[in-house]
């Protein structure tokens, strides 16, 4: 049974996205759990502008929605002016670049702000790793991980950039087969910055969404770009169903439009769009670190604190890239991980010892449904 909270949270995107007034809650709503959730699923700047103008927002939650918009407000306007010399830079360097995901997906929105990015994501040739970080380093960041995806780079107070050598991970089964070089496939200008056609862009969002349900699950925000896309782009419908064909990921497409049609255009929802609601409202806007155990590790064929405890080396990869190459290392990696990330296992090994098998029976059984 989702809880009316949920329900409502999805009224406010709705009104946001058509630029009117939250209706009126028919029930009573728990506010502070509405702040949270929002917060959690990275939309409250659009529950914020659904319930600014309306008398049913309490005074404790409008002041923390009307902070939460102002900062991100702040955020975005830093980012936008920081995203202009990074590029600068690039260019002067004669770097080929592509930006991607949301820094492309909020300006097609009614409002940039919208569409709130954890990060700026820019892919690169790989071989300019080492021009690129002397550039980050110039520009006052600091280098906080790198995988074999991505390198990711943080600027106090709200900058964090994450530079991708691959569009998606290698370790997920979409990133095996999606093959897609924007250098080669691209459309650019100059020569130095690149962008995909509307179809392209689409199938990697799609893509993207994929690679985050094969890890872990999605949010609420993910569904919202499906509406704002299929509204805004003009696209070929056969290439893209051709291409979805050959991702194998035709099934979970049409069932991922439905839910986004019943969120936010009105349509009806079947039982499977029911159940992918309740799994998407479970989460949080990047699902479920359980869930990212259990579809790494396999809780199935291993006991699963000690998946979650001692990780294979392909997870271990993400974090640690050396033992792909070197998996003798793996026991190093093993303490190493303990140290480096022990609060994060803490609070992981609580929340698994709350999950039996026949949870994750389930949710095979749903991602057998939605065609993943």
């Amino acid at each position: 049974m989702i809880e009316y909270y949920k329900k409502y949270l999805i009224q406010c995107l709705n009104s946001c996205l058509k630029m009117c007034d939250a209706p009126k809650p028919e029930q009573e709503v728990d506010w502070k759990k509405l702040y949270r959730f929002s917060r959690q699923n990275g939309v409250e700047t659009d529950v914020y502008l659904a319930l600014k103008n309306t008398d049913y927002l309490p005074p404790e939650e409008r002041e923390k929605f009307a902070a939460a918009y102002q900062t991100a407000l702040e955020k975005q306007e830093a980012e936008n002016e920081e995203l202009e010399k990074l590029l600068g830079d690039f260019r002067d360097g004669n770097i080929p670049y592509m930006l991607m995901k949301g820094i492309i997906t909020r300006k097609m929105y009614p409002q940039e702000i919208m569409r709130s990015a954890a990060d700026i994501d820019i892919y690169y040739q790989s071989g300019y790793t080492d021009r690129v970080r002397e550039i980050f380093f110039d520009n006052g960041y600091n280098l906080a991980f790198s995988g074999i995806s991505s390198d990711f780079y943080k600027k106090v107070p709200y900058l964090e950039v994450e530079m991708h050598k691959q569009l998606l991970s290698p370790l997920t089964k979409i990133g095996k087969v999606f093959k897609y070089n924007p250098f080669l496939h691209g459309i650019t200008g100059d020569g130095l910055e690149y962008s995909m056609n509307s179809e392209d862009y689409y199938l990697f969002h799609f893509c993207h969404l994929a690679q985050h349900f094969y890890e872990s699950g999605a949010g609420i925000k993910f569904f919202m770009d499906i509406k704002v896309l299929r509204d805004i782009l003009e696209l070929d419908e056969e290439y893209v169903y051709l291409k979805l064909k050959k991702y194998k990921l035709t099934q979970f497409h049409d069932e991922s439009v439905k839910l986004a049609n019943y969120w936010f255009s009105g349509a009806q929802a079947d039982e499977t769009t029911q159940t992918y609601e309740e799994y998407v409202l479970d989460y949080g806007a990047y699902g479920s670190g359980v869930i990212f155990d259990f579809n790494r590790t396999n809780f199935g064929k291993r006991n699963k604190y000690v998946s979650a405890i001692f990780p294979n080396a392909e997870r271990l990869a993400i974090h640690y890239p050396d033992v792909k190459e070197n998996k003798y290392k793996v026991p190093y990696y093993w303490i190493k991980r303990a140290v480096d990330y022990k609060g994060t296992i803490r609070e992981r090994l609580k929340t698994v010892g709350s999950y039996h098998h026949t949870d994750f029976d389930k949710i095979k059984d749903f991602y057998d449904k939605i065609g993943l």
